[in-house]
């Protein structure tokens, strides 16, 4: 089981314009660094990071500090890739919406509509 975060525009909370955000460790943006975090739609922290890899190529000695350090860099994107991506969604102007826990993408988005759903249907009282 996963935990997705959701973020929503604020002029449209619905739940099909929800992006959702899994809460756990990226291999992608682990694997390839910044390119992944391109990949996964964070173009200004990507270009970020880009950049820096790109400083400490030029600056750090070629070997193993230049290895050690570009290998710390990818190890520290792939853990806070989530929180990444919630600043970028931020950036954007989207809102945090409820924490959802579910086995994928699909069943979140299914359990975030049955909540906007239920939280948005009117109060009937059974009848007898």
């Amino acid at each position: 089981m996963t935990f997705y975060a959701t973020w929503a525009p604020p002029e449209r909370p619905d739940a099909m314009a929800a992006t959702l955000v899994p809460q756990r460790m990226s291999w992608l943006v682990l694997v390839l660094g910044w390119p992944g975090l391109l990949a996964r739609g964070a173009f200004v922290s990507g270009l970020m990071a880009g950049g820096l890899t790109l400083m400490a190529w030029a600056i750090v000695p070629h070997g193993v500090p230049l290895f050690v350090l570009l290998a710390a860099m990818h190890v520290l994107a792939g853990i806070c890739a989530a929180d990444i991506l919630a600043w970028e969604l931020r950036l954007r102007g989207l809102v945090p919406g409820p924490v959802i826990m579910a086995t994928n993408a699909g069943d979140a988005r299914l359990r975030l509509v049955q909540a906007t759903v239920q939280a948005t249907a009117p109060f009937t009282t059974p009848s007898a």
